[in-house]
């Protein structure tokens, strides 16, 4: 029989597994995945971020119901808080477990986020990245160094030091990302490429709550609609349709939280014709109505 998933919030995560983990109560946690600290029941996350690194053996997880297989070198950061679930472990395996609240993750980045939205829209789409040898020396120097902090509880200094232990860690995922980036596109073709994908990354933050079309993209970068696909496909693997319709769904997904907002309200502020037509939507891209979402529990996105 399988076994039932344990569901942990952070506080419930860092009560079962205090002997293994090292953590502030103001809102992160950093443990390593072993077959010594592994129970064999999978563990689901509930209103976490969580970051996974594997650096021997394998881990089998879900992100949002799907699954996938953190190989060797294997790095996931898991945005916007969606669900969690890992499920099993290989015998060999050793692996960083990073857990942030919402509130400790916003604080610690504040109006400076490390990443670019082409980073955030890849970790939506593709959920597990393979690094190199040389960087996964990057990641376990900085990942020692937060250790080493978290090992001081007495030290006056402690969160200002693990705040910047992380900072450095999150500026080198970053950097090694934006490398690999500019290698792909350098493999694409020419800079005039890269530079429109790169700005309709821009305007899509900024237009997609009142703007929902290819057309207003295309039309703001003046090229045509058909153009702006045949870019955006090529360097990313998907269509500026389906870039628009996962940024529209978290934006959706996002504002479900605010319980004082009825569904209608939230139409609104994206600027759906109706209620009726932003839950169809919705629907289609998450399997479930904005109201059974929100009731279920789900909005942890």
């Amino acid at each position: 029989m399988e076994k039932q998933s344990l569901v942990l919030n952070f506080p419930d995560f860092t009560s079962r597994h205090e002997a293994h983990v090292r953590f502030l109560k103001e809102g992160f946690a950093i443990r390593q995945i072993s077959t010594a600290t592994w129970s064999g029941r999978p563990e689901s996350f509930t209103r976490v971020h969580s970051i996974l690194f594997v650096y021997e053996g394998s881990m089998n997880v879900k992100f949002d119901g799907q699954n996938h297989r953190i190989p060797r070198n294997g790095f996931s950061d898991v945005i916007d808080l969606i669900p969690l679930e890992i499920t099993a472990i290989s015998h060999d395996l050793r692996a960083y477990h990073l857990l942030f609240t919402e509130n400790f993750l916003a604080n610690l980045i504040k109006n400076r986020p490390p990443f670019s939205f082409s980073y955030m829209l890849e970790m939506s789409e593709k959920p597990v990245r393979i690094i190199s040898e040389s960087d996964r020396a990057t990641y376990m120097k900085r990942l020692s160094i937060i250790e080493d902090v978290m090992r001081e509880p007495s030290h006056h200094f402690r969160t200002e030091m693990l705040k910047s232990a992380l900072w450095m860690f999150l500026l080198d995922v970053s950097n090694i990302y934006l490398h690999q980036e500019e290698s792909r596109s350098e493999n694409l073709g020419t800079d005039h490429l890269r530079n429109i994908f790169l700005r309709f990354m821009q305007l899509l933050p900024k237009h997609v709550r009142e703007e929902h079309t290819v057309g207003f993209y295309a039309s703001q970068l003046c090229i045509t609609p058909q153009y702006l696909n045949r870019v955006v496909r090529q360097i990313s693997g998907q269509s500026v349709s389906e870039a628009i319709n996962r940024m529209l769904t978290g934006k959706i997904a996002k504002l479900l939280d605010d319980k004082d907002l009825t569904i209608q309200e939230i139409a609104d502020r994206l600027c759906f014709a109706d209620q009726a037509t932003m839950s169809k939507f919705f629907k289609r891209q998450k399997g479930l109505s904005p109201t059974a979402y929100r009731q279920n529990g789900s909005c942890s996105h």
